[in-house]
């Protein structure tokens, strides 16, 4: 039993050996196997480069470096380089290292800037000057008080391109000085037919201008200038204030700076009305002078108010004082504004703003003329009456006073002479003789003569001054200073 079992170990002993033996026997195999099929890739993939790629490898690299060119070329065609400039407007950063010294700057060279973009035609071609942005840092200023311009896209781009600038910016420097000034509003252009402007109205009324000292010194006035064309009611308009020197000439400085963009104003449309000048006298002109007449230009105004002041307005008087008034020349002028003489609430334009006078004082002249006695007529004589000049006057001394230009107007030829016989019945009388000078403002110192009035008996003699009656002219009285008599009718003898 002993032996039985000792057998049969040994014998699962040599059975399990075998099969140990068995198994390294065919992983030995397997290796075998598996290197003889790694030479036989390694041959195969050796063949392969030989043939595939080391064969005839000097045409194949031609090859190669022929279809690398042909791309390029091909690229460039389709999308090529390009270089292209622009012109672009410089923008100033950093500027607070400037005000932090009290100092301005003024460009001077540089403002804009040429900027070389180079990069692929698609790219470049769709760019346009808005898209860069060219920079001038101010802190960077040099001794000579200039800067490099850096220039940069604004937006993105596909493939970015390069940019170039060689353009600086050169400034001058100047202390900072500061100045308050009032705004004045001008305006510009006519509003509608039978209107005007009236007040303008400026917010903020005051502004306090900063710049450079030498520019600040030449400021005489800030404007805004509205356009007021075809207005018929009052707007507000914002508008930006300009700097003016005392020649009216606009101040254009990059230093300035008025505090504000712009100024709103407020104008004020007011209705016209046209009304004419009248010229009151009051006093007499000195001894030995004359008034003669008074004018002005324009005689008529145009005047601007709202509708009910312009309602109770209808003429403007001017009172002018000629007492102990006196002139060489024959007139006095002087200009007036006539503003003055306007009530409340009632503006002139500004056309007619002065108004000018001329008062006529002329200085007395004397002139003698001779009427000849049968010229004399006899005015209201009665019908059953006839009338004669006694005496040996052969003429009548009369004289005329007046100023130059009333006397060298008048011809005697051209009135008539004759003596007042209304209410005489027959006898003598001493009558005055009167001139009829019509509307003429001239003086009249005439002379008497005897008058014999009889019955017309249809045959009366009619030599030494006799005539018929005659109507009486429509005479113009004469001054009672003329001649110191009050025997205007005559006396009877």
């Amino acid at each position: 039993m002993k032996w039985r079992r000792n057998a049969g170990r040994d014998c699962g002993v040599r059975m399990a050996a075998g099969k140990q033996n068995d198994s390294r026997g065919d992983k030995k195999e397997k290796c075998v196997m598996n290197m003889r099929q790694g030479n036989s890739g390694r041959e195969a993939k050796k063949d392969f480069i030989q043939k595939y790629i080391f064969n005839n490898i000097g045409i194949k690299l031609l090859a190669l470096v022929a279809a690398i060119v042909l791309w390029v070329a091909i690229v460039n065609i389709e999308d090529p380089y390009k270089e292209r400039t622009f012109n672009v407007e410089v923008e100033t950063i950093n500027e607070d290292a400037l005000s932090s010294v009290n100092k301005v700057y003024e460009i001077i060279e540089g403002s804009t800037a040429q900027v070389r973009v180079k990069g692929k035609k698609s790219v470049v071609d769709r760019l346009k000057a808005d898209d860069i942005r060219a920079t001038a840092d101010l802190s960077d200023l040099s001794a000579v008080n200039a800067v490099a311009i850096v220039p940069e896209l604004k937006k993105n781009v596909s493939d970015e391109p390069t940019l170039d600038c060689s353009t600086v910016l050169k400034v001058s420097l100047e202390d900072k000085a500061s100045k308050q000034i009032k705004v004045t509003v001008a305006t510009q252009g006519t509003p509608q037919n039978g209107y005007s402007v009236g007040e303008c109205m400026a917010s903020p009324n005051m502004l306090e201008v900063t710049g450079g000292k030498t520019v600040i010194d030449k400021i005489d006035s800030v404007r805004v200038t509205v356009n007021v064309s075809g207005v018929g009611e009052d707007f507000r308009k914002r508008v930006t204030p300009v700097a003016y020197d005392a020649d009216g000439k606009a101040i254009e400085s990059s230093t300035l700076d008025y505090g504000v963009k712009r100024v709103r104003v407020s104008v004020h449309v007011l209705r016209t009305k046209t009304i004419p000048v009248n010229i009151k006298i009051t006093g007499k002109p000195a001894a030995g002078y004359e008034f003669v007449d008074a004018e002005c230009q324009p005689e008529t105004i145009q005047v601007a108010g709202d509708r009910k002041e312009l309602a109770n307005i209808s003429e403007v008087n001017v009172p002018v004082d000629i007492t102990a008034m006196r002139s060489t020349s024959g007139s006095v002028e002087q200009n007036i504004s006539i503003q003055d003489y306007l009530p409340d609430g009632v503006s002139v334009l500004a056309d007619y703003a002065q108004v000018s006078l001329r008062i006529g004082i002329e200085k007395q002249m004397s002139r003698k003329v001779s009427i000849p006695v049968e010229d004399i007529k006899f005015a209201s004589l009665a019908d059953h009456l006839s009338a004669k000049i006694l005496g040996d006057k052969s003429v009548v001394n009369i004289t005329l006073q007046g100023s130059s230009s009333v006397l060298d107007e008048i011809n005697v030829d051209d009135y008539s002479a004759y003596v007042d016989c209304e209410g005489l019945r027959k006898g003598k009388y001493r009558l005055k003789v009167h001139l009829d000078l019509g509307d003429s403002s001239a003086i009249v110192k005439t002379e008497f003569v005897t008058v014999k009035i009889d019955r017309d008996d249809g045959g009366s003699d009619t030599s030494n001054g006799s005539t018929e009656a005659t109507e009486k002219p429509k005479a113009t009285p004469a001054p009672s200073a003329s001649d110191g008599s009050s025997q205007d009718e005559g006396d009877k003898e």
